[in-house]
Parts: C-alpha cells; structure tokens; sequence
C-alpha cells in the first residue's frame, strides 16, 4: 500500500493510434513488482473498452474515460477519473494512455497543476513511434506528432 504523503510516480504513454501504447503498458504490467497495486487510466475512443479489458487481464486496476481525446476532456472529466482511480486503487504507480490523436501538453498541465503536485509525481513520458512513419513529411511536420515526440511540450509558440 503507498505511503499517503509519496506521491505516485506517474507515467504518459503517448503514440499515434496503432503503433502498440497498450502492448507496451501490458508488457509493463507483466514487469511489475510482487505486491505493487499499479492503474491505468485510458482514454477510450471507441465504443468498446477493449484496451481496459485487456489490461484488466494483467492485473491494472483500469479507469476509462471515454469520448474524444482526452487532452480535449483534460478538465473535469479526466480529474474526475484520476481522482476515483486513485481513491479505488490507490496505486503504487500511475500509467495514463491517452488516445494517439490528441497534444498531451494539456494533460501535462492538469497533472502538474496545484490539484495534483502533492499527489502525483510526473516520472518520463514515454512515447512510441512507427519507425516506418518517420519517412513520411505529413508525419514529421504534423503538430500533434511534434507535440507527443517533445514529451508533451510545444516549442517555438505554435498554437494548434
């Protein structure tokens, strides 16, 4: 059980739909150590919550926040599931697995905001890339793929 004054080490995974976010979170969790209460929260696209189900399968304690991206949803709906994920689970580590289409930049925000700074700490964000993508112009000059390759943090003031 966490120490309630630790905060929870805190992950992003970020990545374009398709290129093994969940695939990578299942191999976490199957490196997890004995006894660690480890959560994911999920954005879920879709109708079905397939990726929850399938975490669930390794052992996370899954919340789902469904509807659009969730950097678009980064207010009351993801506080409102990070906040119950955390009072159900109490994790020992945090993983959150935004959809691939939206900028994490605003999740970064809410999740280094006032609201979580004694609760969560923000370890590396991870973000997966096809290799096989990075020869494709619209991919490399695309602002959400800049976004998620930067960890989350615009350069040079664009705006979306």
């Amino acid at each position: 059980m966490p120490d309630p004054v630790r905060p929870i080490p805190t992950n992003l995974i970020l990545g374009f739909l398709g290129v093994g976010k969940t695939t990578a979170i299942l191999d976490l969790l199957r490196q997890k150590p004995e006894g660690e209460v480890w959560a994911v929260l999920v954005n879920e696209f879709g109708e079905v919550g397939i990726d929850g189900a399938i975490l669930e399968t390794e052992g996370a304690v899954v919340r789902e926040i469904p509807g659009g991206c969730m950097c678009c949803v980064a207010g009351l709906p993801m506080q409102i599931g990070l906040n119950q994920l955390i009072a159900r689970a109490k994790p020992d580590r945090l993983l959150i697995e935004p959809t691939g289409l939206g900028h994490p930049s605003q999740i970064l925000e809410t999740l280094t905001g006032e609201h979580y700074q004694s609760v969560l700490t923000l370890g590396p964000v991870i973000t997966l890339v096809d290799p096989r993508k990075l020869e494709n112009p619209r991919v490399l000059e695309n602002v959400q793929f800049r976004d998620q390759v930067g960890g989350g943090r615009h350069s040079g003031g664009e705006q979306d």
